[in-house]
């Protein structure tokens, strides 16, 4: 027995939500190393009110109200986002990728409504990305975009990965692994200090050893990626929501990270 889901839109954000899903849906569907670890798409339109709709296949497992999460990463998680990033990739500069062409431009859809001193966080934020990673070619891959634990869950030694409305590409290979790490602390509004920093870029070099053997993973390299996560996070929920508020529990601890990056780069 296969369960059904429907999910339908309420306003345009999450029409354009749908759309995004329906087409990651279509397009890694195919991919074989990605059977039955993600929703399939069944049918999609556009219902009487006008708003888009689709209607996703679901294993029956997930009908057990919060069977298979776990919060911790494991070696399935590893492997589902290897296979992943092997979906589409594309080996460039930082400079060159669309991960940091989406960065620059991010940077300044925020302009008119960040303050002069949160803009020049931004721009020296930004500045030491490309610094950090002017002489690395790496890998830039399809990241899912909220690859959470509430998104997730572990049947047997399979994951099973829901809401890809935030999927995108040439993204970096750290993003998912280091979201994973570090969204579930900051919600929760403990710190996101230098300590643990150290402790979510050393899972995530294990993972790039593992997922991606043939780069070079040094030091720097490993510190310019995550920041390019907490940069690309901030920037993400600031365009979405037209403002650029260290209130937001996501947006308040990333944001001191960015602010005292000096304590957890590596040099």
């Amino acid at each position: 027995m296969r369960l059904s889901l429907v999910k339908h839109a309420v306003d345009e954000a999450t029409d354009q939500l749908l759309v995004r899903e329906a087409r990651w849906l279509r397009e890694l569907g195919e991919v074989e190393e990605l059977q039955g670890q993600m929703p399939r798409l069944m049918e999609e339109g556009t219902g009487a009110d006008g708003r888009r709709f689709l209607v996703l296949a679901l294993p029956p497992a997930a009908a057990l109200a919060g069977s298979g999460e776990t919060r911790a990463f494991t070696a399935s998680h590893g492997r589902f986002l290897a296979s992943l990033g092997r979906a589409r990739f594309r080996a460039t500069d930082f400079e060159l990728s669309g991960c940091g062409e989406w960065l620059s431009n991010a940077v300044k859809r925020v302009t008119p409504f960040a303050t002069p001193q949160q803009l020049q966080t931004l721009h020296e934020a930004f500045h030491d990305c490309e610094t950090a990673l002017l002489y690395w070619t790496g890998p830039y891959v399809v990241a899912q975009g909220d690859f959470a634990p509430w998104n997730v869950r572990l049947f047997g030694t399979q994951l099973f990965v829901s809401e890809w409305g935030y999927a995108r590409t040439d993204a970096s290979p750290l993003d998912d692994v280091l979201h994973y790490l570090m969204v579930q602390r900051a919600l929760r509004g403990t710190p996101v200090g230098a300590r643990f920093l150290r402790a979510a870029m050393k899972r995530a070099h294990e993972f790039a050893l593992r997922a991606y053997p043939d780069w070079s993973w040094r030091p720097q390299v490993l510190g310019a990626l995550t920041l390019v996560y907490l940069l690309g996070a901030v920037l993400q929920h600031a365009t979405q929501r037209s403002r650029l508020d260290p209130r937001d529990p996501l947006v308040g601890a990333y944001w001191r990270a960015l602010e005292r990056r000096a304590a957890w780069m590596p040099q």
